[in-house]
């Protein structure tokens, strides 16, 4: 009986409990030898948690090979080192069945070909993802013990303004970014700066984030919010109602009335920001990407008002790390932008020539593929007429068993390998009547001008994917030109 011996083991478990690889399998490989069953393979996850299936390389070659009846028996020296988890273990052991492929474990002497067998194998796996579970609420309870005692998890980088050295418990303050903190509060609640006006202000002073990335408005909020700067330390942050705080071991850099006072100007200062969706008289929004930075440009509407009624309109776009000393790129008008969009549609050449050898070399592919997937499907005839005149032969007295088990294994690798690329191979469907890129831009030279603004946002949202652009200014000019350097058309 081919047998697979699959091994496990977890970093901590061999540091802590002796589980060794090698230990594991010389074990299986004497009882397999004990037995008289054949060892096909030996399937080693090392390092790896036994939480879930899904994550181990060598437990999915496993199944794998059990599901092309490479493999009718598996051997492990626990059930734990085959999973943790109920579902994936009752997952396993429904294949084991469905494939008629035996189970054995050495430690608990289970045999799943019997009904006693198969019930213990599950209520074993049952207390194994219950050790499991009182891991993690006691990993849990050690967090939120660790915090009320005032330690900072520090989980991921530590707070803009401090710092903490493995195998330190309290953060301790970092001089340089400290002072930048009160600079940013000071900013804020005394001089009265945006959270813009601030990130340009960093920026300017080349002053990077704790990960190193540019300033931007939505951090500077959420470092003004930072309770670490008065001393305390927060958990479950974005959790809602299990979100807490307490009071930290580690030192304050700002006062408790400035913090204060800055909640009270964020929670004031609160409003719309920039137009982003996509409006009727906004077509552009969305698609319009800055050729200076690759950052997607944002609109902006210009208000009008006449007695007690304002309107609005969508008066240009603005790269939005200009905002924040990123990117230099000038603003543009609608209107220049539409013009540049049409100088650009008329000066790009005729796709439809293009289209056309396009799809010969689809249809010469599709070709080639159907060749090939014919070719894999004459292979298997011939494996299977191989595999019968195998077995004619055995049958016959001609070979042994040994040889005879031995060329069967060998045939059904070779099937299941030209069948796995068999499977890679999917024939692609001829191609339907659909509208050609080059007649779209054919039509787009001539009716752009003519299209209303509805029929120009359907066009751009249907077929473009992304218009690269850019305002070039001249020096001593006010106005620069607005260029569209290349238009992304949709795939399909």
């Amino acid at each position: 009986m081919e047998t697979g011996i699959y091994v496990r083991v977890s970093t901590e478990e061999q540091a802590q409990e002796g589980y060794s690889i090698r230990a594991q399998e010389q074990k299986l490989k004497d009882f397999a030898r004990i037995k008289d069953w054949s060892i096909f393979k030996i399937y080693t996850d090392e390092g790896i948690s036994g939480k879930n299936i899904t994550e181990r390389p060598a437990i999915n070659e496993m199944i794998a090979d059990i599901r092309s009846g490479l493999v009718q028996n598996v051997v492990v020296y626990k059930i734990d080192r085959l999973t943790r988890s109920t579902a994936d273990l009752i997952y396993l052991v429904d294949l084991f069945n469905e494939q008629d492929c035996a189970f054995n474990s050495l430690s608990e002497s289970i045999d799943t070909q019997t009904a006693s067998g198969r019930m213990f194998l599950k209520i074993i796996g049952i207390f194994a993802e219950f050790e499991r579970e009182n891991i993690i609420e006691r990993t849990k309870l050690g967090l939120d013990k660790k915090v009320k005692e005032g330690y900072s998890l520090c989980t991921n980088v530590s707070s803009y303004g401090y710092t903490r050295e493995k195998g330190q418990k309290i953060q301790t303050i970092n001089e340089q970014e400290a002072e930048i903190v009160k600079d940013i509060f000071d900013m804020y609640v005394s001089q009265g700066m945006s959270l813009m006006a601030i990130a340009k202000h960093l920026n300017i002073l080349k002053i990077p984030t704790k990960k190193g990335f540019t300033w931007t408005g939505s951090n500077v909020g959420r470092l003004l919010s930072n309770h670490n700067f008065i001393g305390n330390v927060r958990h479950h942050v974005r959790s809602g109602k299990s979100a807490c705080q307490y009071e930290g071991q580690h030192e304050a850099i700002i006062s408790e009335e400035l913090f204060d006072e800055a909640q009270k100007l964020l929670e004031k200062n609160l409003k719309a920001g920039k137009t982003k969706k996509p409006r009727e008289d906004n077509y552009f929004c969305g698609i319009l990407i800055c050729a200076k930075c690759g950052r997607r440009l944002a609109s902006h509407c210009v208000y009008n008002k006449s007695g007690d009624e304002t309107t609005s309109y969508v008066g240009g776009f603005i790269c939005p790390n200009k905002d924040v000393n990123a990117c230099d790129a000038s603003s543009m008008s609608l209107k220049k932008v539409e013009k540049a969009f049409q100088d650009y549609i008329d000066q790009i050449f005729d796709f439809r020539v293009a289209d056309k050898i396009e799809l010969q070399e689809q249809e010469q592919a599709r070709q080639d593929q159907l060749a090939q997937i014919t070719a894999y499907q004459e292979k298997l005839r011939q494996l299977d007429s191989r595999e019968r005149e195998v077995l004619n032969r055995y049958v016959d007295n001609e070979i042994e068993f040994e040889e005879y088990t031995t060329m069967k294994t060998r045939i059904r690798r070779d099937k299941s390998f030209v069948q796995s690329e068999l499977d890679k191979l999917q024939l692609p469907e001829p191609e339907k009547a659909t509208i050609c890129r080059g007649d779209v831009i054919s039509d787009l030279k001539k009716n752009w001008q003519h299209l209303s603004i509805t029929e120009k946002r359907q066009f751009l949202v249907k077929f473009v994917q992304k218009i690269v652009i850019v305002n070039e200014k001249e020096p001593g000019k006010h106005c620069g030109t607005v260029k569209v350097l290349h238009v992304e058309f949709q795939s399909n």
